[in-house]
């Protein structure tokens, strides 16, 4: 077996996010060039000779985690992996260098200010049944999104377009947007050939019923397109015929849905070329068989962030919504021993994960600590700013208060505006004394608590099981009683997303390489309100997440450092770990293009 690890720069595999913001305005010119289920054959019909290696499909195992291949309804691993295949988008990332945003189908302009995005489509893109791509399309694929309620529309958010000719456009947003070009690149904003979907269902808001006819059939201009879907089993790809971009090293690529331990026998046997969702024990596995020595396996930092949520609704648990219970889960939680768990993970300091701007861990070296003055009397006390401080920090009345947090200290001055004075940015450490008096104080006597999450979704190959172990036996020194209750993925979703799971575990992939994507955790925000916390129920975080929101280019990191710094203190969210991503190749993949949004570029596997 061949074993490699990436490096931040490869071309060939997934490399860490970094997203520097433009400043002043930016003109970038276009590229033209640029579960289980049946293992069906694909060796031939009986009777004919067998395919040569150039002939037969890319095999690609993994876990189906989509429902859907309408790519504005999807945000999931495998679909957008899917439909970035099959669709292009107005930007993308560059291939070789996933930190930077790159125009797609269109050049773009952004104003200094980051309010206005304009764009110019390239000359003569034309959909797979060969109809020119125009503004008018572009202009439907955006409203459809902003119709269709889900992640889409709240990602769009305020963003509105106005046409100029049938190539140019602008989208324009209320405030600064820098985000907007990462944005549109993510595959759910896909052009579709308004005419095909309009045709079979496709409209503007909740009436649209065009979902499956795509989830079967292609309506972009991507290099592939769907040949053929075998329930949850398969997906067929083949190529484009009016794609003008560089042909696909294989014609036809086969996706199949596979539990991780048949992908590791997949890859193994030589039945598959890519294994996607290997556990680090499965990795090493694919040492042994027929063809190990034929096998690669590639190890990465993924920009995953692995996270426990804490329901705030009284009425879903008393318990998780209570601020004392809470402050006793974020203080028992030893992070390190978690990642310990897990070989290739790192722990987390904060809600965004190492390699995105912003995260406390990529912070420039630390300054001295202001003085904090000593504890109050109950160990959690307000600062002058309005922030409360964790166990063993005190306030102050001084004109410009200090805060002591996990990682370092929240200053605030005369303008009342809070500045990171970043003393230790590392992961906060765990205090079992301090976890256990906030269990005192919260006045929980033993109840079981239910942890929940989807035992049948690996998080980077991981079993989740075997994170929620752990955690439960860290939250069992503090004393609180956890009950594991896994479930199916789907089962597991739905309850968490309409808001209705206590304590759960999940992971969290970056729609798009911006900080901005990791205000979903706010209140009032798609994952806030997973977790009962509406806007208003915190004000203070409310203020610092419009003012990460509105922060311009180098004031951009100070201003999403300050907003995790106090999550860590009071969200609902406890970060644990940031795992690491193994993909196993075959002797016919040499170049394996890498992607922390779509996982991997299928067209530009070579």
């Amino acid at each position: 077996m061949r074993r490699r690890v990436a490096r931040p720069a490869a071309a060939a595999v997934l490399v860490v996010l970094s997203l520097a913001s433009a400043a002043a305005c930016t003109t970038v010119t276009a590229d033209p060039a640029a579960t289980s289920g049946s293992t069906p054959d694909v060796t031939g019909a009986p009777g004919t000779a067998a395919p040569t290696a150039e002939q037969r499909p890319l095999v690609v195992g993994t876990v189906f985690d989509h429902s859907t291949l309408d790519p504005t309804r999807q945000f999931d691993r495998s679909g957008a992996m899917l439909t970035h295949a099959l669709y292009q988008t107005l930007t993308t990332l560059d291939p070789s260098d996933p930190t930077k945003v790159v125009p797609g189908m269109a050049e773009y302009t952004l104003s200094p200010e980051g309010r206005w995005l304009t764009l110019r489509l390239r000359k003569d893109l034309v959909f797979s049944d060969g109809t020119p791509v125009t503004t008018d399309d572009v202009l439907f694929t955006l409203a459809r999104a902003k119709g269709l309620p889900g992640p889409a529309q709240s990602i769009l958010g305020t963003v509105s377009a106005l046409k100029i000719d049938d190539r140019t456009f602008t989208l324009s947003s209320p405030g600064s947007n820098f985000a907007l070009p990462a944005i549109l690149a993510n595959p759910a904003f896909g052009i579709l050939n308004s005419a095909a979907v309009k045709a079979h269902g496709g409209t503007i808001g909740p009436g649209d019923t065009a979902g499956p006819y795509l989830s079967t059939h292609s309506a972009g201009s991507g290099p592939y397109m769907i040949e053929s879907v075998h329930g949850t089993s398969e997906i067929r790809l083949a190529t484009n015929p009016n794609w003008s971009g560089p042909a696909p090293a294989f014609p036809e690529v086969v996706v199949r849905n596979l539990t991780p331990t048949r992908q590791l026998d997949a890859i193994r046997s030589g039945a598959a070329d890519v294994a996607l969702d290997l556990s680090p024990s499965q990795a090493d596995g694919a040492a042994s068989g027929s063809q190990a020595s034929a096998v690669t396996v590639t190890t990465m930092r993924s920009s995953t962030l692995v996270y426990l949520a804490l329901n705030r609704t009284r009425a879903v648990n008393a318990w998780t919504a209570d601020a004392d219970f809470a402050e006793a889960v974020r203080l028992g939680i030893d992070r390190k021993a978690v990642a310990a768990a897990v070989p290739g993970a790192m722990p987390v300091a904060g809600l965004i994960p190492a390699g995105i701007v912003g995260a406390l861990d990529d912070l420039p070296p630390p300054k001295p600590a202001p003085t904090v003055p000593a504890p109050g009397p109950t160990g959690t006390t307000p600062a002058a700013s309005g922030t409360p401080t964790p166990s063993g920090a005190g306030s102050t009345t001084a004109p410009t208060g200090s805060a002591a947090t996990p990682g370092g200290v929240l200053t605030t001055g005369p303008d009342g505006i809070p500045t990171p004075i970043v003393t230790q940015p590392v992961v906060p450490e765990r205090d079992l004394a301090a976890a256990k008096a906030a269990l005192r104080r919260s006045g929980y006597k033993g109840q079981q608590i239910p942890l929940t999450y989807a035992v049948d979704l690996p998080i980077q190959g991981i079993p989740p099981g075997v994170l929620a172990a752990r955690v439960s036996r860290q939250l069992a020194d503090v004393g609180i009683k956890v009950k594991l209750s896994p479930a199916p993925a789907r089962q597991a979703l739905a309850a968490y997303r309409s808001g209705r799971s206590a304590l759960s575990l999940w992971s969290w992939n970056p729609d798009y390489p911006d900080p901005e994507n990791y205000l979903a955790f706010a209140p009032g925000e798609l994952l806030g309100l997973h977790a009962g916390w509406a806007r208003g129920s915190d004000t203070f975080i409310d203020d610092l997440t419009e003012r990460a929101r509105a922060s311009v280019g180098d004031n951009r990191q100070a201003a999403y450092a300050v907003w995790q710094l106090a999550m860590n203190l009071s969200s609902p969210f406890v970060p644990l770990i940031q795992p690491a991503s193994r993909f196993a190749t075959g002797e016919r993949v040499k170049t394996l293009p890498g992607n922390p949004v779509w996982t991997i570029d299928l067209a530009g596997i070579r």
